[in-house]
C-alpha cells in the first residue's frame, strides 16, 4: 500500500491527506472527518448553514432586549462589530489550529497552555452549556406554565411555575440525558431545530399589531451597554463548533474558511437582528429579556409560539446537558483518551448535575442576567480571548511539514504536550483508538522544517491584540454587571 501523500505547504498552512489508493465507508469517513484534515466532503455554503445552526438558537429571544440595554442605533452598530470580531475569532482558531496541527479546541488550548489551559477550557465549556441548561428552564417556566393556567384553570395546583418545570424535567428532560452518547437524541435535535422558524414566524407576525401602545426611541443611549455586550456575545458564539465545521469542508484552505464565515456571519446577523428590530420597535423601553412576556396571555397566535418555544427548549436542554458532563468527567479526571466514566460515575455525576440545574431553572427568573453572565464570562473568552492568544502565541513557533508517523498519547489527557514553554519538543501526540483508522495518525512529526525568523508583526496580528484587548474589558465589565 502507498504512503499517504501530502500537499506541499507553506507556514501555517493544513496539512491535506490524500489516501486514493483505499476505499472508506461512509462510517469510517465521518470518523476520520470529525478528527483530523483531508477527509471533509462539504461544500462552503452547506458549512455555513451549520454554523448558522450553531449561532442562532434560543439567545434570538433576547436580542430585542440587548438592543434596549445599549440603545438603538449604539446596539445596531455593536451588532456588526460583535459579528465581524467573533468571525475573525474563527478565523483565528483555525489559523492557529494550522500552525500548531491541532484540530480540537481542548488539543488546541492544551498545546499552547499546557494543562491549564486544557482544565480552563473545560471549566469555561462547563459554564457555557450548563448557563444554556438553565435558561432553557427558564424558557419553559416562562411559557409552558402560562399555557395550563389559560387552558386549565380549573387546576391551579399544576398550573404552578415550579411543579411544572420539576414535573417535565423529571418526565422528559431526565430520560434524554441518560445515554452517554449525544448522537441518541440526535433525532429530537432535529425536531427542536424545526421549531425555531415557528416560533420567529409568531413573533413577527403579531409583535407589530402591539407598537402602538409602546414608546420605541431610536436613540443612542442605554442603560447597560455592557449588559447588551454579554447578550450579543452569547447570541453570535458559536466557537464551540469551529473546527467540527472546518474539517467537514471539502477545501480546507483559509480561503475557503474566509467565505464560509463571512456567508454565516452575514446571515446570522441578518436574521438575528432583524428579528431584534422588530421585536425592539414593537414594545420599546418596556421589552423584556423573554420577548413572549410582553404579550398577552390569550393571544392565540402567540401561544402557538409559547408551546413551540417551550417544546423545542425540553429537546434543546440535552443539547447542553451532554457538553456539561462531558466537562465535569473531565474536570473530575473521570475521563481521559484512555478511559471513560464507569457506569456509577456516569450516572452519579448525571443526576446530581440534573438536580444542580433544575434548581437553578426553577429558582433563576432573570433571563437577560443568566444571558449576560453566560456571553460576558463564557463567550467572551470562548470567543474572543482564548482565540487571540493562541494565535499571538502560536505565530512565535517553528514552521513544519507534515509526514506519516506513529505518535504518543499523554496517559491522562490525550492532549499534545504544551506549546508554550517547550521550544524543543518535536513530536506531535494524538490519541490510539481500538479502531485500525486510528493506529497511525496524519501529523507533522517528522522532516521538521526550523524556521528561526519569527514573523513580522501583521494585520491579524493586531486584530488579534484588539480582540484579546476587547474580549478582556467585555468580560470584566458585562460580569460585573450581572451583580448589581
Amino acid at each position: 500500500m502507498k504512503s499517504p501523500s501530502s500537499t506541499p505547504n507553506s507556514y501555517g498552512a493544513t496539512v491535506l491527506v490524500q489516501q486514493d489508493d483505499i476505499l472508506l465507508t461512509e462510517e469510517e469517513r465521518d470518523l476520520l472527518q470529525s478528527d483530523r484534515p483531508g477527509y471533509g466532503s462539504r461544500s462552503k455554503i452547506e458549512s455555513a448553514f451549520n454554523l448558522v445552526n450553531s449561532t442562532v438558537g434560543a439567545g434570538i429571544i433576547g436580542l430585542p432586549f440587548a438592543i434596549h440595554l445599549a440603545g438603538f442605533w449604539t446596539a445596531i452598530l455593536l451588532s456588526i462589530f460583535v459579528a465581524i470580531i467573533s468571525q475573525l475569532g474563527l478565523h483565528m482558531l483555525v489559523v492557529s489550529g494550522q500552525r500548531s496541527q491541532c484540530f480540537k479546541f481542548a488539543v488546541l488550548m492544551e498545546y499552547v497552555f499546557g494543562k491549564f489551559g486544557y482544565y480552563f477550557l473545560n471549566f469555561l465549556i462547563l459554564v457555557q452549556a450548563a448557563g444554556a441548561c438553565v435558561s432553557y428552564f427558564i424558557l419553559i417556566g416562562d411559557t409552558i406554565p402560562v399555557l395550563l393556567q389559560l387552558y386549565f384553570p380549573q387546576y391551579p395546583s399544576i398550573t404552578e411555575r415550579s411543579f411544572v418545570i420539576s414535573l417535565i424535567a423529571i418526565l422528559f428532560v431526565f430520560p434524554l440525558n441518560l445515554s452517554r452518547s449525544i448522537g441518541s437524541v440526535a433525532r429530537w435535535s432535529i425536531l427542536s431545530v424545526l421549531c425555531l422558524p415557528l416560533i420567529i414566524i409568531t413573533l413577527l407576525v403579531r409583535a407589530p399589531a402591539y407598537s402602538k401602545s409602546h414608546e420605541s426611541p431610536l436613540d443612542w443611549h442605554g442603560p447597560d451597554i455592557f449588559g447588551a455586550l454579554g447578550i450579543l456575545a452569547f447570541a453570535f458564539a458559536c466557537s464551540h463548533v469551529c473546527f467540527s465545521v472546518f474539517l467537514s469542508l471539502k477545501d480546507q484552505t483559509i480561503k475557503s474558511w474566509t467565505i464560509t464565515t463571512t456567508l454565516a456571519s452575514i446571515m446570522s446577523w441578518v436574521v438575528s437582528i432583524s428579528f431584534a428590530v422588530i421585536g425592539y420597535l414593537s414594545f420599546g423601553k418596556d421589552v423584556q429579556p423573554n420577548l413572549f412576556l410582553n404579550f398577552p396571555d390569550d393571544d392565540l397566535v402567540v401561544n402557538i409560539g409559547r408551546f413551540a418555544l417551550g417544546f423545542s427548549m425540553i429537546l434543546t436542554i440535552p443539547m447542553g446537558f451532554y457538553p456539561t458532563r462531558e466537562a465535569v468527567q473531565k474536570l473530575l479526571g473521570f475521563e481521559t483518551a484512555t478511559r471513560q466514566p464507569n457506569k456509577i460515575q456516569h450516572y452519579a455525576v448525571t443526576v446530581v448535575l440534573f438536580v444542580v440545574i433544575t434548581a437553578l431553572g426553577i429558582t433563576v427568573r432573570s433571563l437577560g442576567k443568566v444571558y449576560a453572565l453566560i456571553g460576558g464570562f463564557a463567550a467572551t473568552f470562548l470567543a474572543y480571548i482564548l482565540p487571540a492568544a493562541a494565535c499571538l502565541i502560536t505565530r512565535r513557533y517553528p514552521a513544519v511539514v507534515g509526514t506519516v508517523t506513529t505518535t504518543i498519547v499523554d496517559d491522562e489527557t490525550g492532549i499534545k504536550a504544551p506549546l508554550l514553554g517547550k521550544l524543543s519538543a518535536t513530536s506531535s501526540t494524538s490519541s490510539s483508538s481500538e479502531d485500525i483508522l486510528f493506529e497511525e495518525e496524519i501529523v507533522v512529526t517528522e522532516s521538521i522544517v526550523i524556521d528561526d525568523s519569527i514573523p513580522k508583526f501583521g494585520l491579524l496580528d493586531f486584530s488579534a491584540v484588539v480582540l484579546l484587548i476587547w474580549g478582556t474589558v467585555v468580560m470584566i465589565f458585562a460580569t460585573s454587571g450581572v451583580f448589581k
